[in-house]
């Protein structure tokens, strides 16, 4: 039995990132609002969709790798020293296939799903409070 359990040091790193996916969408929600009245920024909303895209991006690459990282380091047990250097490694490994975008289908359905219902949800608040 493992007497050390597996540290989460990224733990604090991936709850930074999820907060940060939720502030910058509502800050970016209230910036479009008042990008939409003014008509000397509506330049500027090319460039504020550019860094909401990019910064959404490196957010969702960086849960990936470590979400990635932490199930490769909970799926490697310690090698056995009877075990063949060359075996394959689990049938889980290959049914666990990502097709888009690094997600399995089902991850795939949630994201659209999250990223639909925060749509109108903001939408719904900025109606609401404009």
């Amino acid at each position: 039995m493992d007497s050390n359990p597996p540290r989460r040091t990224s733990t604090a790193f991936e709850y930074f990132l999820y907060a940060a996916i939720l502030a910058e969408t509502a800050l970016a929600a209230l910036i479009y609002k008042v990008m939409f009245r003014s008509p000397e920024l509506m330049r500027m909303r090319v460039f504020f969709a550019i860094f909401y895209f990019a910064f959404l991006g490196w957010a969702i690459h960086q849960l990936n790798k470590l979400h990635r990282n932490r199930k490769q380091h909970l799926s490697d047990p310690a090698p056995a020293p009877d075990r063949e250097v060359n075996e394959p490694a689990s049938r889980g490994a290959a049914e666990d296939t990502r097709p888009s975008l690094g997600l399995t289908g089902q991850q795939l359905v949630i994201v659209v799903v999250v990223f639909a219902t925060a749509v109108a949800t903001f939408s719904w608040a900025l109606r609401f409070l404009g």
